[in-house]
């Protein structure tokens, strides 16, 4: 008697959307000091801390005075020069916000969205991470970690000062 043998076979989308939720929940999303690889953290600086700008969306408070974000960017660490290009392999992604008129107890979001990334649904958000800012504190980075890869694609993240959406900068995985 001949013995039937079936193979499994997983749909190739099923398991990119499987490794994709699975990356998500892998990361340890959380806000402070802690460094668990995705986290905002404060530093007192200088107003122009670099060369970078954004011209992304201003909110109603950015263009009357006030409390906003005076400068926005992406970088390849916490430190580094703004970039708005990033490898699959730059698993780490930092966004940095230089603060106008900040005072003690600033809440400051910042939001990531997957807006046309391969094999996900556009403007998907990614994550949100929160801070809130400290006496004299005027420069706020957060940073976003993947455990894999990032999918190829564009993606923007969004910046709320006390709940006002505020600027927002894009970049590409390439």
């Amino acid at each position: 008697m001949k013995k039937e043998t079936h193979e499994m076979r997983l749909h190739p989308a099923l398991l990119a959307l499987g490794l994709i939720v699975a990356a998500g929940l892998a990361c340890n999303f959380s806000v402070g000091n802690v460094n668990n690889g995705n986290v905002a953290t404060n530093t007192n600086a200088a107003a122009n801390t670099g060369p970078a700008s954004n011209s992304g969306n201003a909110s109603a408070s950015n263009t009357s005075g006030g409390m906003h974000v005076n400068d926005l960017y992406t970088a390849k660490s916490s430190d580094g020069d703004a970039t708005k290009s990033f490898g699959p392999s730059d698993r780490t992604v930092y966004v940095v916000a230089t603060l106008s008129d900040a005072k003690a107890g600033t809440k400051v979001t910042f939001t990531w969205y997957g807006v046309n990334v391969e094999g996900h649904s556009n403007n998907s958000k990614v994550q949100e991470v929160e801070y809130t800012t400290g006496p004299n504190e005027n420069k706020v980075t957060a940073h976003l970690t993947a455990p894999e890869d990032w999918p190829k694609g564009s993606y923007r993240v969004e910046t709320e000062i006390n709940g006002k959406p505020d600027k927002s900068v894009e970049y590409t995985v390439e």
